[in-house]
């Protein structure tokens, strides 16, 4: 009888545990392995934390990433709109609890499976939104149309590191304090 190894998984800072069968000869994952990455078809490459995102678009398509103070101005420029436009088409109003306040940040809204906004946007969102998966609405399908000005959530992000060397969403709002 195969035994199957039960590998936790850490997803938005939840673990989760997931049984996979490894074939004879197949290498076990390793603990550090994202998932990711699992089941990747094409591309035998994992990226390397030096190389920084490789735009396979994985994150992208599951949870887009909280706007630094003064980041919204920069996207909105590059896509030409006024940063109160961009709000009220193409993002949300987060937030978190801080040292028993209320802050809120931006992120950009997450899309439902038919490409419509999951959210309404320019508006407060609730717990849901962060844990529900949905594609980012800046992601094409190819890459970010405001790469160049992304959240910095998602500019520091690098998906072959541990979860805990990523910026938080505390580290986040503590951001936006100091900036309030």
């Amino acid at each position: 009888m195969t035994s199957k190894p039960v590998q936790q998984l850490k997803i938005h800072g939840r673990e989760q545990t997931q049984v996979r069968v490894i074939a004879d000869g197949d290498a076990a994952p390793s603990e550090d392995e994202n998932p990711y990455w699992l089941g990747e078809d094409g591309d035998d490459e994992v990226p390397a934390p030096e190389r920084g995102c490789i735009q396979r678009g994985l994150c992208c398509k599951s949870s887009p990433g909280w706007f630094a103070p003064g980041e919204v101005e920069k996207a909105a420029e590059i896509l030409g709109i006024a940063p109160d436009v961009l709000v009220r088409s193409k993002l949300v109003v987060d937030r978190i609890e801080i040292d028993g306040q209320i802050v809120h940040t931006f992120a950009p809204v997450k899309l439902d499976r038919f490409g419509k906004p999951a959210f309404a946007t320019g508006k407060v969102v609730d717990e849901l939104y962060r844990m529900l998966k949905g594609t980012c609405v800046f992601y094409d399908g190819k890459g970010c149309q405001i790469y160049a000005a992304r959240p910095l959530e998602c500019a520091r992000y690098l998906c072959s590191q541990p979860a805990e060397k990523n910026l938080s969403h505390e580290e986040l709002a503590r951001m936006w304090q100091q900036a309030g």
